[in-house]
């Protein structure tokens, strides 16, 4: 098993705010890892939103970078850039 750090980014629309937050993973490899969120994602089983601040109203949630366990970036949204 490997260990990964995803960030995953909290978007509020109405208050047109963002927030990053990271969370370790551990899978067999990156392929696994993509697996693994894409399901989390549709079932909801993950919730990033619960650890930044609060906003009322609709949000997104998406993970937007990947690094491996020595801190290499292996995968980035192409649309994420980090002031967003």
């Amino acid at each position: 098993m490997a260990e990964f750090t995803v960030t995953w980014q909290v978007e509020y629309y109405e208050d047109d705010v963002s927030y990053t937050t990271d969370e370790l993973f551990e899978a067999e490899n990156l392929d696994k890892l993509f697996s693994e969120l894409e399901e989390g994602l549709e079932q909801g089983h993950y919730t990033p939103e619960m650890k930044v601040p609060y906003h009322d109203g609709n949000f997104n949630i998406e993970y937007v970078v990947i690094e491996s366990s020595d801190g290499k970036e292996i995968y980035r949204d192409e649309s994420y850039k980090e002031n967003d």
